[in-house]
């Protein structure tokens, strides 16, 4: 009777070894190649955690959107179609992306697996170069146009700085001139003689007998008309003048306007560079390497699973030959 029982126990943990070792053996050996290749990505500063909460969400929910794209259908479609487009004739198989975040850091490791590794590490680098250009086109739907305004403001003032200049020089050539710097002392001087022949002759009416006197408007008429022409022409003179003024005043004020817009420029240029929601390439992606099973494991798992094999065997042979105990009346 205990033979029977030890042989049904002993052939059943023959069995179960032997189906155990069998699927063992077939998920080892029927295992498709998989191949594996890295990139790593940088964003925004190093994470401070002793920074307010309110930023800290902000960065997380940051990181957390970053992932989400990089692992979301669409960029996986927009990649497809840059290899398709850049390498015709190969064959994409499929490959999985998994983007892993370093502990305390804002390090992305891109982990890209497919059965094959040169199309593997196209379709990473594919994929990262598509990211950075969805990226590039959501931030100009987004400021670029504040900049887009900013630089049509730009734009506009220029041209309004360069008529003033135009009129500047245009007013300026006809006052601030050698010729007609040189062309005003001659006048300026030449007034000063006429007015004072003008002023020798007046005594000289109060000496002279009535016919001489009658002959005086005579000589004084054309004094007073070149006296005249004079004034006229200086005074053509200070119009011109200042009407460079006026034109290098207004050429003065769009200047400085412009000069202060541009500045404005230039600051939110640099705060959108700089902008901490930013996104860099650290390492693009490294030849793909074969994923090989961790044999370590597998031994554990056998070793553990052939101990558990012979402790069950001991325990049943001993329960097979330990003697039936007496037994024991009812009225006990």
């Amino acid at each position: 009777m205990r033979a029977p029982r030890l042989l049904l126990i002993l052939g059943c943990a023959f069995l179960g070894a032997r189906i155990g070792a069998v699927r063992q053996a077939l998920h080892l050996t029927h295992r498709p190649q998989q191949f594996r290749s890295v990139a790593k990505l940088v964003a925004g500063g190093q994470m401070n955690f002793n920074d307010n909460v309110h930023w800290r969400e902000q960065q997380l929910d940051f990181y957390a959107t970053i992932i989400e794209t990089l692992e979301s259908p669409e960029m996986k479609r927009r990649a497809m179609a840059r290899v398709k487009a850049l390498h015709p004739e190969l064959k994409l198989s499929d490959v999985s992306i998994r983007v892993v975040r370093s502990k305390d850091t804002t390090l992305f490791n891109l982990l890209a697996t497919g059965p094959d590794p040169k199309d593997t590490r196209i379709f990473l680098d594919a994929l990262i170069d598509e990211y950075f250009a969805f990226r590039e086109e959501m931030r100009d739907r987004a400021d670029g146009k504040l900049l887009q305004q900013f630089l049509q403001e730009v734009a506009a003032k220029q041209k309004v700085l360069e008529e003033a200049l135009a009129r500047v020089e245009l007013v300026r050539r006809k006052v601030d001139t050698v010729e007609a710097r040189a062309e005003q002392k001659r006048l300026a001087a030449r007034l000063i003689r006429m007015r004072d022949q003008r002023t020798a002759l007046g005594p000289q009416i109060k000496t002279l007998d009535a016919d001489a006197a009658a002959k005086l408007p005579a000589q004084i008429g054309p004094i007073e008309q070149e006296i005249q022409t004079i004034e006229a022409r200086l005074q053509q003179y200070e119009a011109a003048g200042a009407e460079l003024d006026g034109a290098d005043d207004r050429y003065r004020g769009t200047k400085m306007a412009f000069e202060k817009l541009l500045k404005a420029v230039e600051t939110y240029q640099e705060f959108y560079s700089s902008s901490a929601d930013y996104v860099a390439l650290q390492e693009r992606a490294t030849p793909a390497f074969e994923l090989v099973e961790d044999w370590r494991m597998t031994a554990a798992a056998g070793g553990g699973g052939l101990l558990g094999a012979i402790v069950g065997l001991l325990l049943s042979f001993i329960i097979v030959q330990t003697p039936t105990p007496a037994q024991i009346p009812a009225t006990f």
